[in-house]
């Protein structure tokens, strides 16, 4: 449902906090190829996004790597999807 109802910002910024959650880190392993395929993005418009969010300081990226610098912002950049789903690990 989130990949036909909300933007990419936002989809690319709730798949960052959900998985910053599940790894319980802010570094994470991932490449721009990776985050499309789990997405169904192009490539292409996941780099532009990475791009933004790296030019508003909430991010920074190497090659595979990306480390989230202000998650809090980032959380605020998510869709509603990102609350429901944080939301129900947290409660089990």
């Amino acid at each position: 449902m989130c990949g036909v109802r909300h933007c990419r910002e936002k989809r690319l910024a709730s798949w960052l906090c959900l998985a910053s959650d599940a790894l319980d880190a802010h570094v994470l392993p991932v490449t721009h190829d990776y985050l499309s395929s789990v997405l169904g993005l192009r490539r292409a418009g996941v780099t532009e996004t990475l791009i933004r969010f790296e030019e508003q300081k909430l991010i920074r990226k190497t090659r595979g790597v990306l480390q989230i610098d202000k998650r809090d912002c980032l959380a605020e950049k998510s869709c509603s999807c990102y609350k429901l789903i944080s939301g129900a690990y947290a409660s089990s």
